[in-house]
């Protein structure tokens, strides 16, 4: 006997496709609290070029690395998980639109579902790891990353002032970001690519509180044993010179994800 499923062609599926899809629509989900440690530094630019796809024009050798705490997330039922990612500076070449905003280079995220739907449906590289909620001793806070007790990444903040409500005010006239990633699916059973093209994938967040200060980041390289999947990142991260931190702060405040806007790039 032949099987019954079929796909409707105006239906969004995820794998597994056979338990059924949802009509389409312009989604735009809201992460109701935010709170985010981001610490930047500057490299040399031979070093991080080799990371960007020639669709994309580097404006400057500068990493931004992002921890985020998201709670109250809506497509979640007011769940949460934690992320950090790391991303650059970039403008897109590959049509004449300008856009201008952050290359992702990874994501880490602590639970499956984000990293299967921003994957999948976004291109943006999530990829699985163990994160720890933001602790801190004094105004010293810190997180991490690791795999199997494998701590590669050490995140802190030393935070030493507050903006004024002017100041959030003055940040909150642009809430928007434009995040690229590069959305890539192999072959079966031989070299090269079923699908691989750029994407854009929009952002907004409105802060409500924002903390300067000092930050530092340490990686800590992992062996073939310790991550064989993660290994060749965390050591090509680890390996970017850090010519100069360039700024840090800590934010809180409210995020939307405007799903609905993301697309294909030429």
């Amino acid at each position: 006997m032949r099987g019954l499923f079929r796909f409707n062609e105006n239906y969004v599926y995820k794998m597994p496709v056979h338990f059924g899809g949802d009509p389409f629509y312009p989604v735009r989900t809201v992460y109701g609290d935010m709170t985010c440690i981001c610490v930047s530094f500057r490299t040399e630019a031979d070093a991080l070029l080799r990371f960007i796809p020639r669709d994309f024009e580097m404006l400057e050798p500068m990493v931004n690395v992002q921890y985020a705490n998201c709670r109250d997330v809506d497509w979640m039922a007011g769940g949460e998980y934690r992320l950090i990612q790391a991303s650059v500076p970039v403008r897109y070449e590959g049509n004449s639109e300008g856009l201008v905003g952050e290359y992702v280079l990874v994501i880490w995220e602590n639970k499956a579902c984000p990293i299967i739907g921003g994957r999948e449906e976004d291109g943006m590289p999530k990829i699985f790891a163990d994160i720890a909620s933001e602790r801190r001793v004094g105004e010293r806070w810190f997180t991490s990353a690791s795999y199997e007790s494998n701590t590669f990444l050490s995140l802190e903040l030393t935070r030493q002032g507050e903006l004024d409500e002017e100041q959030i005010a003055e940040v909150n006239k642009n809430p928007k970001v434009n995040f690229f990633g590069w959305r890539y699916l192999p072959n079966l059973g031989k070299g090269g690519a079923t699908l691989s093209h750029a994407t854009l994938y929009p952002q907004e967040m409105v802060v409500r509180r924002v903390w300067t200060g000092e930050g530092s980041i340490r990686w800590t390289p992992l062996t073939y044993e310790q991550h064989p999947l993660q290994c060749r990142i965390v050591g090509e991260l680890a390996g970017l010179p850090v010519v100069q931190y360039t700024g840090a702060k800590m934010v809180k405040g409210t995020a939307r994800l405007n799903v609905g806007d993301s697309k294909m790039l030429p």
